[in-house]
């Protein structure tokens, strides 16, 4: 039997795809026989919930907030891998092999097993779980006045998903609400820290950007069922903002500490990067100002300009690839995109090895040890910074790829049939033309493309002011187009013009 579209990504993408006796084996003594849990803050009181997609299966945060005199009290609870996951043991010489957790449409390539990443560490509905919390105290305009990290003891008391959270408190869905009891009232405390934490995003210029996800749908044989438009909620940004205070405030407590850590930074585009996004802003009639090289507020506002053309959407997409990725490392340099000054990740330590390394440095500090004795240092930890920059961007490769090949045998269904679409590129072999009900891009050969004398613009030899050449059309300009032909081995769709 050949082998599937994600086995056949994950092997030519060199991903680990099995555990080695030794790890499985550890992972499972640890299951069935936890390390106590030392003395803990017990938060079992506290109505703590995860929210998470309908398909989610490791619950690594849960949250609270509660109003706190003009401002907020907001509790991010992380799972306690770092109890678990000891420096030097099978598992963690495993997840760092790994990096990162890869999410496929039909699996997911765990970063630790899954007795550990499904099971003890995941923090379950009704379940007793040990956590490392972060209890954050924000003013009325949602800025982050102190914190405080410690261990503790939870029980998550419901696992909700974006979608029923939305129903419940945004649609104001009747059956939601009821189903949610006496939950409604903290979930609205949840979106009051929210709106605080919003224009704190808003006031710094944090880029804003809204894209959207093609999902694929598979039936129970890897099938290909159809392709559909992921919703994006409040619920979603709720989640999002409160990740990032909890990350920023671990940031910050490492840095004053001094304690060697690995941080999230981001770097502003280079200058290459920034010729190509004043192009592709040209390309469509805009423009953007000279301070883009310092604030990405200046982005958000050309965006803002362009929203109801039919190119935003290939506009975005096209600006990340102008951006810097974002990467790993022990010298704090701020994070562009979010225009943070200082910014870590200690949220996902289930899915992610830099968060379990945030995760034992806080701890390291919490039981009063000093960053000049952190085990942990130097061009050790440097290292380490670079092969987990280069193990998330190849796991990300992986899942694209993945991502792609099923929209292509979902294409080759679909020989002959019209798909309206957005011209977003143009080199000298043809026109690519982004189909946003699928979500990707195909490409109208050159010789397929009729003769561009008699159109307006610069003709078919030259280029438009965003430096494309674009064979007579114009960037952003809807057409309609017919699949034409699909080489899923070689990853290409060919696109008729109507």
């Amino acid at each position: 039997m050949p082998p599937s579209i994600e086995q056949r990504v994950i092997a030519e993408a060199g991903l680990r795809a099995r555990w080695p006796g030794g790890v499985a084996t550890h992972a499972e003594r640890i299951a069935a026989k936890p390390p106590p849990p030392g003395k803990r803050e017990d938060l079992r009181a506290l109505p703590l919930v995860t929210i998470d997609g309908a398909s989610a299966r490791d619950f690594d945060d849960a949250v609270f907030a509660e109003p706190l005199g003009d401002g907020w009290r907001v509790v991010v609870a992380i799972a306690d891998v770092a109890h678990y996951v000891r420096p030097g043991d099978p598992l963690d010489t495993e997840a760092q092999l790994r990096g990162v957790s890869a999410y496929f449409p039909g699996s997911v390539l765990p970063m630790l097993p899954e007795v550990l990443s499904n099971g003890l560490c995941s923090l379950k509905a009704g379940a007793e779980r040990l956590c490392l919390a972060c209890d954050l105290r924000l003013d009325s305009g949602g800025n982050l006045k102190s914190w405080r990290f410690f261990r503790a003891l939870m029980r998550s008391a419901a696992r909700l998903t974006y979608s029923g959270v939305h129903a419940a408190v945004e649609a104001g869905n009747n059956k939601a609400r009821r189903e949610l009891g006496s939950l409604l009232e903290p979930l609205r405390n949840l979106y009051g820290a929210w709106r605080s934490l919003a224009m704190a995003r808003r006031r710094r210029g944090a880029l804003e950007l809204e894209l959207p996800e093609t999902l694929v749908r598979l039936g129970p044989n890897g099938q290909v069922l159809g392709l559909n438009q992921s919703e994006r909620h409040n619920a979603h940004r709720v989640i999002e903002e409160f990740m990032i205070a909890a990350n920023v405030a671990a940031a910050r407590f490492l840095g004053r500490a001094r304690m060697p850590a690995l941080y999230r930074v981001h770097s502003p585009p280079d200058a290459d990067g920034l010729e190509e996004l004043r192009n592709l802003f040209a390309g469509v009639g805009g423009s953007l100002s000279d301070a883009v090289g310092r604030s990405p507020g200046e982005i958000n506002i050309a965006l803002e300009r362009i929203k109801d053309l039919p190119s935003y959407g290939m506009v975005a997409l096209g600006m990340l690839r102008c951006m810097q990725q974002a990467r790993y490392q022990p010298a704090n340099i701020g994070h562009y995109g979010l225009a943070l000054k200082a910014y870590t990740h200690f949220t996902s330590p289930i899915r992610r090895y830099p968060d379990l390394l945030v995760h034992r440095a806080i701890k390291h500090l919490i039981d009063g040890g000093r960053g000049e004795a952190a085990g942990l240092r130097g061009a050790q930890l440097a290292g380490l910074g670079v092969s987990c920059s280069e193990l998330e961007r190849q796991a990300e490769a992986a899942m694209r790829g993945a991502v792609k090949a099923y929209k292509l045998r979902y294409l080759s269904g679909r020989l002959g049939d019209n798909f309206e679409g957005v011209v977003s590129n143009g080199i000298g072999k043809g026109l690519f033309v982004e189909l946003p009900e699928v979500g990707m891009s195909g490409l109208i050969p050159r010789w397929r493309l009729p003769a561009a004398r008699g159109r307006r613009g610069r003709g078919q030899a030259g280029r438009d002011r965003s430096g494309m050449r674009l064979h007579g059309f114009r960037l952003g300009q809807r057409v309609l187009v017919r699949v034409a032909r699909v080489a899923e081995e070689q990853g290409h769709l060919d696109l008729d013009l109507l």
